[in-house]
């Protein structure tokens, strides 16, 4: 099967399995509330991230369950060395997907902390290069002497969300949150693993 088969399978059963527990949570409780986040932060290397996300809220009680499309970004660099030659890679990620996560201590009239837990599914835009200023075997020559190889693709890939909020009203919380992302790799490039940690506000509308 290939990569993007498998990749529509688990965004159909993703899908179906989220619409299915929207269903039974609307179904024991009407409460619901649209919203919005946004907000910026960085990855363990210091890069810069960000995302935003439009969501729906079912409250189900002293918690709740949160449905959301989002958009992710960020510019990740990263150093390492064999021991003979130094490398500098720089990763451009843009991602879309559907992300499902699970709040508790966040009912409608509760203000105070709580806490964030999810998963979801992305389609994602990842621009690759990777230097070296000793080792000539990457594929490109580079005028310092070095070489260099770089890959624009489009993947599949999961998102794993886990994060501690705010409640300031009944509108608006804050919510720090470790998204990370783990794409598929390429035929040439082993898979990806990058963590975040984000900042965002978040307001509901209703």
């Amino acid at each position: 099967m290939k990569r993007s088969q498998r990749f529509g399978l688990v965004l159909i059963c993703l899908v179906t399995c989220l619409g299915t527990a929207a269903g039974n949570t609307a179904s024991a409780e009407k409460a619901g509330a649209v919203g919005i986040r946004a907000g910026v932060g960085t990855d363990i290397e210091g890069g810069l991230a960000y995302g935003a996300q439009l969501n729906y809220t079912l409250f189900q009680g002293p918690n709740a369950f949160e449905l959301g499309l989002a958009v992710f970004g960020g510019k990740f660099e990263e150093e390492s060395s064999n021991g003979y030659n130094d490398y500098f890679e720089e990763t451009n990620l843009l991602v879309f997907g559907a992300l499902a996560n699970y709040l508790f201590r966040y009912a409608m009239e509760l203000e105070g902390p709580y806490f964030a837990a999810g998963i979801g599914v992305g389609a994602i835009s990842v621009e690759w290069e990777e230097r070296s200023p000793t080792d000539i075997s990457l594929g490109t020559p580079t005028p310092d002497g070095g070489s260099m190889q770089s890959e624009d693709a489009t993947a599949a890939g999961l998102i794993l969300n886990f994060g501690i909020g705010y409640r300031l009203t009944e509108q608006f919380d804050l919510r720090a949150q470790v998204p990370t992302f783990f794409i598929s790799g390429s035929d040439d490039r082993d898979g990806k693993v990058i963590p975040t940690i984000t900042l965002t506000l978040g307001f509901n509308f209703s």
